[in-house]
């Protein structure tokens, strides 16, 4: 019975090797034209590129554009559904307001003003999580499951159309951290991460 057992263990940690090894991270996205100026973004890491402007400093007020889908799913088998999407949408528009009003640092407004920055966020492409895969430490290790998400965004003068800083973004998800069942998990992980950092990029503007 043992032996059987572990013949079973031997043979799922094989077909999760090969699943791992199918498993691709989300690369580097073409450009899609979204931003209004790609010329001055410099990379800061193996899957960033990043621009902060020197008038970022005077902006203490943002409004922040609904979240634009500029990717097209496979309309047989789409990774998510509508509302799925919505979230992830709703998550990000969310997620920026709070990390930016946190300790009142920031005032979020809905109209375009003189001295306001608006936020532009598009999202270019997202793997969904496989939930199942993506609970279980001897699966998460070797990144079989993992989702991921791809961005460009930019900060804009909301009167002149001024950039005042950008930047793209695009990865897979946390071997470490769990995503949960949800698709949209390390989607999700990776937002958070990103907005941290433009939240840090503002700060230090400033």
């Amino acid at each position: 019975m043992q032996l059987a057992s572990c013949y079973s263990i031997s043979s799922l940690s094989l077909a999760l090797l090969i699943i791992a090894g199918c498993a691709a991270p989300v690369q580097e996205q073409e450009q899609r034209g979204f931003l209004q100026d790609y010329s001055r973004l410099v990379e800061t890491d193996d899957s960033s590129y990043v621009y902060v402007g020197p008038n970022l400093g005077n902006y203490s007020t943002f409004m922040i554009d609904p979240v634009a889908l500029l990717f097209i799913q496979d309309s047989d088998e789409p990774q998510f559904d509508q509302a799925e999407l919505n979230d992830i949408k709703d998550y990000v528009v969310a997620e920026f307001t709070e990390a930016l009003t946190r300790d009142n640092a920031y005032e979020i407004v809905d109209s375009p003003a003189p001295g306001v920055g608006r936020i532009r966020i598009g999202i270019t492409k997202i793997d969904a999580s496989t939930g199942i895969l993506n609970v279980l430490i001897y699966t998460k290790i070797t990144g079989a499951g993992l989702g991921g998400i791809a961005t460009e965004a930019e900060i804009v003068d909301s009167i002149n159309g001024e950039q005042l800083a950008a930047a793209i973004h695009w990865g897979s998800g946390s071997r470490i951290l769990r995503a949960g069942f949800t698709p949209a998990g390390d989607a999700k992980i990776l937002i958070g991460r990103w907005i941290r950092l433009a939240r840090t990029a503002i700060d230090e503007a400033h």
